[in-house]
């Protein structure tokens, strides 16, 4: 160390104390109303911090809210969607109950007119082969049904015949237009006679009418005539809508059924044995 520092040593220290001694007063006597410097130093380097961490525990509490308040939302969603679920299949169940109750109340109405025994039916199943061959409905032999029972669609148009098997609550119906199905007819205003016969895809064939024939046209009715003692006379069958000539003796005549499969829903069952039909 230089000799002038050695002899000015105690002197640099008195020096340091008193500058040390007069920034700590500074520090704890404001000058009047103002900050002193070193306050507003500090205020300035730490200010910025301050709001920072503030502001960052602010978002998280916000954050923190908004998660609780969207899990009680999408819990009461959650909650409103069953109890939407739950009524509108309570409110599918009364209305299939009401269409139900609406069209067998439409078939006793429409039907107990011409026939004095009506038994309305559902339909719950169809042939897993060939849906245009049979149906299933929910009526057996607890209810009655015996073999060769006459079924109607509600409007009275002919839909076909019980067959077997019959259970307890199940019956299944062949349809007209079953291609193992031959039903005795006859045009209504020609009265040419024939057999109906159903060709496995929803249309039947009218055959037999021989070719000499004249005056049949499309969109004559056809209905049943009895001949065949299984059917009774004079249910609607269908309508024709083509007739075209062949290199056989007979007429192509088409017929398309009366009974609208899509809405074959509900059915009625003649409760009488066919042979009474035809009994003198």
């Amino acid at each position: 160390m230089p000799l002038f520092l050695k002899e000015k040593k105690n002197l640099i220290i008195l020096i340091a104390l008193i500058l040390v001694q007069f920034i700590l007063i500074s520090i704890q006597v404001p000058l009047g109303q103002k900050d002193n410097y070193f306050e507003r130093a500090l205020f300035s380097i730490f200010s910025p911090i301050q709001h920072g961490i503030i502001s960052f525990f602010s978002s998280i509490g916000k954050i923190w809210k908004n998660y609780f308040y969207l899990r009680e939302v999408q819990s009461q969603n959650q909650i409103m969607e069953k109890e939407i679920f739950m009524l509108r299949q309570e409110n599918n169940l009364l209305t299939n109950a009401l269409q139900k109750f609406r069209s067998e109340k439409e078939i006793q109405e429409n039907l107990l007119k011409m026939h004095e025994n009506i038994l309305p039916a559902q339909v719950i199943g169809l042939d897993a082969t060939n849906y245009h061959k049979s149906v299933i409905i929910n009526k057996g032999t607890m209810d009655g049904l015996k073999k060769n029972m006459v079924v109607l669609d509600k409007n009275g148009n002919l839909v076909g015949r019980v067959i077997g098997p019959i259970s307890l609550k199940e019956a299944r119906v062949q349809l007209i237009t079953d291609n193992e199905s031959g039903i005795g007819v006859f045009s209504q205003q020609e009265r040419a006679m024939g057999v109906l016969v159903g060709d496995g895809q929803g249309q039947c064939s009218l055959e037999y009418i021989l070719a000499t024939t004249k005056g049949i046209s499309e969109g004559e009715e056809i209905i049943t005539s009895g001949f065949d003692r299984m059917y009774p006379s004079g249910i609607k069958v269908g309508k024709i809508v083509s007739i075209n000539k062949t290199k056989s003796l007979h007429w192509q005549i088409k017929v398309e059924p009366y009974f609208d499969f899509r809405y074959l829903d509900q059915v009625a069952v003649i409760m009488k044995d066919p042979k009474e039909f035809f009994e003198n």
